[in-house]
């Protein structure tokens, strides 16, 4: 294994059959790992892919993870947790039960899963873990409070356990994707007042494609990446990088 490959190594990816996670999988075959990739869903046949159908958010969909890299991958160096969900509405709105479920799913599935392959990873003696957060856990987007707090818990997460884990010689850094064109955000790119919004707000004047997000978190898989923990990313075409620019007002008045 070279630094810009990642020969030999053996992969999870959660969420792996569509948007950021397929194009996660894709990057990371594409280095050399072989990958277990697991959802809710079949996703196609790929290459040094091994499909699994399992719901992180489950006690019983994690113990069948952690069950798959024991007797199908026989270990593990690199864990990405990528699922998340959301439910768009206004907080007035929750319900309590819709508000852990949206925790459930991409909090507490992260922390355990974590936990649970933590001696698998530290065995390899070279783990990686790449948080999937989004720009929403530092700035308010609109897009549900209960989502913004989740993604700010896996921020915080993934700093916290950098520092805890660097001594079992496993790094973790998370990615913060600003809106990315996936089927969760169909209605978004089907709003020619919502893309406005966006392009206005982003300096790179568009949505995300998956695969440009999945790319930064496969380089942080990468052992060229391998002073790099602690860190989450924003990958947002700088929207939390931009606040007003007053002096272009300012030029058209």
């Amino acid at each position: 294994m070279t630094a810009w490959n990642l020969n030999g190594c053996r992969a999870v990816v959660t969420g792996g059959s569509r948007g950021i996670g397929a194009a996660l999988v894709d990057q990371l075959t594409a280095f050399g790992a072989t990958v277990l990739s697991v959802s809710l869903e079949a996703g196609a046949v790929r290459e040094n892919v091994v499909e699994m159908i399992a719901d992180v958010a489950t006690v019983e969909g994690r113990a069948a993870i952690v069950e798959a890299v024991a007797e199908r991958l026989e270990g593990l160096e690199i864990l990405v947790n990528n699922v998340g969900m959301n439910i768009r509405k206004p907080t007035v709105e929750y319900t309590f039960e819709e508000y852990e479920q949206v925790q459930r799913t991409n909090a507490s599935s992260m922390f355990e899963l974590s936990r649970l392959l933590h001696p698998a990873l530290k065995a390899s003696g070279r783990g990686v873990i790449v948080n999937v957060g989004s720009v929403a856990g530092g700035v308010s987007v609109g897009s549900s409070a209960a989502y913004a707090m989740s993604k700010a818990a896996v921020a915080q997460m993934s700093r916290y356990l950098a520092v805890e884990w660097a001594k079992d010689g496993i790094r973790v850094n998370a990615i913060a994707p600003g809106w990315v064109a996936t089927d969760l955000t169909r209605a978004i790119q089907q709003s020619p007042a919502a893309l406005g919004t966006i392009a206005a707000r982003t300096p790179a004047g568009r949505m995300a494609r998956p695969e440009e997000i999945a790319a930064v978190a496969a380089f942080a898989c990468l052992p060229c990446a391998s002073y790099l923990s602690g860190a989450v990313i924003p990958v947002d075409g700088g929207m939390s990088a931009f606040s007003m620019d007053v002096t272009a007002a300012l030029r058209e008045a």
